[in-house]
């Protein structure tokens, strides 16, 4: 009964970071505080962290959205967009997409769509037709993930020095975030996470067996396809505005479940506030790392996620 009570209150106090970093974010920089009733020099400074902080926020909880919905997918906990290759599925779509000319924000988050979505298909086809076991299938993932980003980098060599000056995007930063963009994609992101939450419960029964599931009237390769469209949706959309950023979609789940426990629906919305917790501190973080806040914030996720996933792999090995 007490580790029944500690559960939930631990949860309710993880939701509580999301708030806290949020504000910290606004207010908090390299140059100091910033009065939030200022006028002029201040005022933009505080937009220009709004946005930031909105969209870490929103890269996040779509990333999160995604991890989550991919490990209950795949019964893998090692499973996240970014060590699958999805996220450098989709930044491969967005680098050919602006090679070929289609820059509106739209064409950019379709094109990592289609991205995304080519390249866990790839993953999920090659571990599928070796029968790979589900830390094989990480590998493969790991591999994939390698060569896409060979690809981005030689892309990004070849459209000339306006666009290798967004280096920075490649590995994963919201310093280039624009209202208009994060307008695009925030639909396109909360899509993919509600998606996924509304399957919520055929989840569950899928990760009980495919001859469980489909005794309960679900479809399993229905709900296969549905959450991987899902999933790619959201860590798409998510490239589309901050890159690829690693190991959120891997960290947020696992500390939802060690927060909370119990069944799929109620891991998935501290999953999501985890998510966006993180980046947002992330993304705080990398102003103090470098001056002018260009810190990629896979370099700092990467800190975060480095341990769990070798806790992981020595817990599901073989």
């Amino acid at each position: 009964m007490r580790v029944g009570r500690e559960l939930p209150m631990r949860g309710g106090l993880l939701h509580l970071l999301l708030p806290l970093f949020f504000a910290l974010s606004l207010f908090l920089g390299p140059y100091g505080l910033i009065n939030p009733f200022s006028q002029g020099l201040g005022a933009f400074v505080l937009e220009l962290r709004l946005l930031r902080a909105l969209a870490a926020s929103l890269v996040g909880l779509a990333l999160a959205a995604s991890g989550s919905g991919l490990q209950a997918l795949l019964k893998n906990p090692l499973a996240d967009p970014y060590i699958l290759g999805v996220s450098s599925g989709a930044a491969l779509g967005v680098l050919a997409a602006i090679a070929a000319g289609f820059i509106w924000p739209l064409a950019v988050s379709l094109a990592a769509l289609l991205g995304g979505l080519a390249a866990l298909a790839l993953v999920m086809a090659v571990s599928s037709a070796l029968g790979l076991t589900r830390t094989s299938m990480v590998l493969a993932g790991v591999a994939l993930s390698y060569a896409l980003s060979s690809i981005d980098m030689i892309i990004m060599m070849d459209l000339g020095p306006a666009v290798q000056g967004s280096l920075a995007w490649l590995f994963g930063t919201v310093a280039y975030a624009l209202w208009g963009e994060l307008a695009y994609a925030a639909p396109l992101m909360a899509a993919g996470a509600a998606w996924i939450f509304l399957r919520a419960g055929h989840l569950e029964s899928l990760m009980l067996g495919d001859d469980v599931a489909e005794s309960m009237g679900v479809r399993a390769r229905r709900l296969r396809a549905e959450v991987a469209v899902a999933s790619a949706l959201s860590t798409s959309a998510a490239v589309a505005v901050a890159g690829p950023v690693g190991f959120v979609g891997l960290v947020a789940p696992w500390i939802a479940r060690l927060g909370s426990g119990g069944a799929f629906r109620r891991i998935y919305p501290l999953s999501l506030s985890l998510g966006a917790s993180l980046t947002v501190a992330a993304d705080l973080a990398s102003r103090f790392v470098e001056p002018g806040g260009m810190a990629p914030l896979t370099s700092i996720t990467a800190l975060m996620g480095a341990p769990v996933l070798v806790y992981l792999l020595a817990r599901w090995r073989g």
